[in-house]
């Protein structure tokens, strides 16, 4: 289909400009700056180590100060942990590293994402629900 300006004038043809909504710049306290050191220097080798027992591979780990999640996962195999995780309980940062893991062969949280979960992290549902009991800031 053409479309031509007399389409658009005559307002058969809608053009949507949709503005992405400004990102949330948080704080580099002298707090925030400990807990980037501390999660720079444990977080990216109990993952590698993690990777390794359960046979995943990914490509890079980034330590990232993100207000909505604790770990994301990209197509492309890198693995992104919320600095905040240093927060966390030990069995708690290691759910959300095996979570992340397991997305590198599942993108999505289907079935199949929640049976390779639940053989690598039997008590995953458990910690799911103490999870929730954190908050990101």
């Amino acid at each position: 289909m053409k479309i031509t300006l007399g389409d658009i004038l005559s307002g058969r043809v809608r053009i949507v400009v949709r503005r992405r909504r400004p990102r949330r710049k948080l704080k580099e306290t002298p707090e925030v700056a400990e807990l980037r050191k501390q999660a720079k220097a444990y977080l990216p080798g109990r993952l590698a180590e993690l990777a390794a027992e359960h046979g995943f591979s990914y490509n890079q780990v980034r330590i990232k100060h993100n207000v909505s999640n604790w770990g994301s996962c990209s197509v492309k195999g890198n693995i992104n942990l919320n600095l905040n995780l240093m927060r966390l309980p030990q069995d708690l940062q290691d759910y959300v590293m095996l979570h992340e893991l397991c997305h590198l062969r599942h993108m999505n949280h289907g079935p199949k994402f929640h049976a390779l979960l639940e053989s690598v992290c039997p008590d995953h549902l458990a910690l799911r629900r103490r999870i929730k009991e954190y908050k990101l800031i």
